[in-house]
């Protein structure tokens, strides 16, 4: 699918990287993986298409079509999930485009080793 954006966490970060992503179309293609139920509503509110699961799990993301995607945003509360999320984002799509949101600066490095093309350091929720 051309232009399909896949997001797996719907949150602040997610909200933010958006915002810097050039999705080059007046109504884009974005299909969101959270668990969380009210996460998804403002999903659904917003546009996007949603699925209901844990970016984790190789199936949710072929579910949201992660597979045919031409980005995918990783913006996960958990560093360590992030890298998981991002591996099998990259196992499934070589040739997407994976933008992940992190906590810790020191794993930026480690992001884009296993496959994020572009990492955003994100402030710490007090």
């Amino acid at each position: 699918m051309i232009g399909l954006t896949v997001v797996v966490g719907y949150g602040d970060a997610a909200l933010d990287v958006l915002r810097h992503l050039p999705l080059h179309v007046e109504k884009p293609d974005v299909v969101v993986i959270d668990p969380d139920a009210i996460a998804l509503t403002a999903a659904l509110a917003n546009g996007a298409r949603v699925v209901r699961g844990d970016g984790r799990d190789i199936c949710a993301l072929r579910q949201a079509q992660a597979q045919f995607a031409a980005r995918v945003v990783v913006a996960v509360p958990d560093d360590r999930d992030g890298l998981l999320i991002t591996m099998a984002a990259r196992g499934l799509n070589p040739s997407a485009i994976i933008v992940a949101a992190v906590r810790d600066s020191a794993n930026q490095e480690l992001f884009a080793r296993l496959g994020a093309d572009d990492v955003f350091v994100r402030a710490r929720s007090a």
